[in-house]
């Protein structure tokens, strides 16, 4: 079983790596997808601190062989994704099978920009007294998506989201919990 992880140049760091440690703790393994092949930047905040390799370009992943995708966020990973139609089709046909989309931070604009939101609680970035122009909620709101500002991590269904990486316990806790009892992952456990 495998997760996929949409990621581009600028993507935080923890919001990678440490769902992805917990996530491959339950015996899931994760699959970085990003635009190309070519390795991507690691960012810690706004500072460049190495780079990625890439398993699959947008184009060789198969959203079926995904039990979901985990969206990291960062101040320009998001951004670059959501200007590909291809990781938007990734994304829709990805929670269209009700498997797991699980956006922190950021993350939530590229799953917003997907048309995933329309009528659906989320949460995001929203740290508007620090840096109010990478705030999600407008961009939320836009695509008919219910804003939730003041929990940690909000569960819709098969979408998980959390607002930043000091909610990373809980936002790692639903997805375990997601894991746990998703019919998707229990069929392939079978």
């Amino acid at each position: 079983m495998t997760i996929g992880v949409l990621v581009a140049d600028g993507f935080q760091d923890s919001e990678y790596f440490l769902p992805k440690f917990e996530i491959e703790k339950m015996g899931v393994q994760t699959e970085v997808i990003s635009l190309t092949r070519e390795p991507i930047e690691i960012y810690s905040f706004f500072s460049r601190i190495g780079q990625l390799d890439v398993n699959k370009s947008i184009q060789e992943a198969n959203p079926g062989d995904y039990i979901g995708v985990l969206v990291p966020g960062g101040a320009k990973s998001p951004a670059i994704l959501s200007k590909s139609e291809a990781v938007l089709a990734f994304l829709r046909q990805v929670n269209g099978e009700r498997k797991l989309v699980a956006p922190i931070c950021r993350g939530t604009l590229l799953v917003a920009n997907s048309g995933l939101v329309k009528n659906r609680h989320v949460t995001g970035f929203h740290r508007r007294d620090q840096y109010p122009e990478l705030v999600v909620q407008p961009t939320v709101e836009q695509f008919g998506g219910i804003w939730s500002e003041d929990q940690p991590v909000v569960v819709d269904d098969n979408l998980i989201s959390s607002r930043n990486p000091d909610d990373m316990v809980q936002f790692t806790g639903a997805i375990r919990e997601w894991l746990r009892n998703s019919p998707q992952v229990q069929r392939k456990r079978a």
